[in-house]
């Protein structure tokens, strides 16, 4: 257990040793191993229905392990109940109380603990300050807006002083422009409080902007944890590969050939740097349309396509290329704003294949764990 030295408030180390969740013959969550480093924020990150809040409520002890252990700091807490655990939760919806004012809801926690009303009082209106509620504590629920509701479900969480938060997509109700904000204020917050975070949310965007460390999940597994630059730049697996992103990597399959080359839709381009194979051998080729230039018609080793899509994304657009083959294979390509060629120009793009990463066509896995790819 270690203390942040900016608020005193403790932060814990968690453990999660071959944690499960079954219900009946379902398995929402396998065995698996995580330790959260006290006082860092790690996003659970993944598709609607991954296992990502079953296993967050199964750390706040909503719901009971099916198997493994669970450690807050030096506690074993498998077997306890949420208000023994030292834990705080902030949900999608707030779940705030609409017959009480903004001062109850952030001082009920602090009732069910036993504080007398006057320490509850107080407690409130300090937390509540904080997080610029003053001028708000006896309204109630209905009379705020979602942003607000947010902060008061973060203050009620916040007046525990818990050594844990978790957070289950707080953000999802919120607009486009609000959210970004109470992002950028929840990174601030967690960091000027040091409380050990877990926050779940299925938007990458959203976790890669927040995230210390990041679990990637898919089907009640953990497919790859990491670092949001490691997760970006490094995915171990195809689906990572294909979930991590604005938009999605170009996952092309790719046959070796004779020399080394890789063959894509019957177009041939050089194999990334570094990585000897076999040939026959079918891969899949992994490259992020940021990383992907247009580039002169006959360049060596290019890929030629025709333009079909242009989306405009503001200061980039977003190039879907159809490539000249016997398959229909498409490729996405990021350009500047202003140099987009004209729907139906046959282009030629190539990677920058010191950013391109192989993959085995039959396991998904990442081949050539030990190269290194500039971040």
């Amino acid at each position: 257990m270690t203390t942040s030295p900016a608020s005193g408030t403790r932060a814990a180390e968690v453990q999660l040793r071959n944690v499960s969740k079954r219900y009946g013959n379902v398995t929402a969550v396998k065995p698996l191993n995580l330790t959260i480093p006290a006082g860092s924020l790690v996003t659970l990150l993944g598709p609607s229905g991954c296992g990502k809040t079953t296993l967050l409520r199964t750390i706040a002890g909503l719901e009971a392990s099916s198997g493994g252990r669970l450690l807050l700091g030096d506690r074993d807490v498998t077997h306890l109940p949420p208000g023994k655990r030292d834990v705080a939760m902030v949900f999608q919806d707030y779940a705030l109380f609409p017959h009480m004012d903004v001062a109850d809801n952030i001082a009920y926690p602090l009732r069910i603990r036993g504080l007398g009303k006057v320490e509850r009082r107080l407690k409130a209106a300090s937390t509540g300050a904080g997080l610029g509620l003053d001028a708000l504590m006896e309204r109630r629920p209905g009379q705020l807006s979602g942003g607000q509701q947010q902060r008061v479900a973060l203050a009620r969480a916040m007046a525990c002083q818990p050594s844990v938060f978790l957070f289950d997509e707080p953000l999802s109700n919120l607009d486009a422009r609000l959210r970004l904000e109470a992002r950028t204020f929840l990174k601030k917050l967690q960091k000027e409080l040091g409380v050990t975070t877990i926050f779940v949310t299925h938007d990458q965007a959203e976790a890669l902007a927040m995230a210390d460390r990041m679990a990637v999940m898919q089907a009640g597994k953990i497919r790859q944890i990491g670092t949001p630059t490691e997760i970006f730049h490094r995915p171990a697996n195809t689906f990572v590969a294909n979930f991590i992103g604005s938009s999605p990597m170009n996952l092309l399959s790719a046959v070796v050939s004779s020399d080394g080359s890789l063959i894509v839709a019957g177009q041939r381009v050089a194999s990334p740097r570094g990585v000897a194979l076999a040939p026959d051998r079918v891969m899949t080729i992994g490259a992020r349309p940021e990383y992907v230039s247009l580039v002169p018609l006959g360049t060596p080793a290019s890929l030629t396509g025709v333009v079909t899509i242009i989306e405009n994304l503001g200061a980039t657009s977003l190039l879907s290329l159809e490539l000249s083959g016997p398959d229909d294979v498409a490729v996405q390509v990021m350009v500047p704003e202003g140099s987009e060629p004209a729907i139906g120009a046959e282009v030629a793009a190539k990677y920058d294949h010191d950013r391109t990463l192989l993959y085995d066509g039959d396991t998904g896995d990442l081949i050539g764990s030990d190269r290194l790819v500039k971040a």
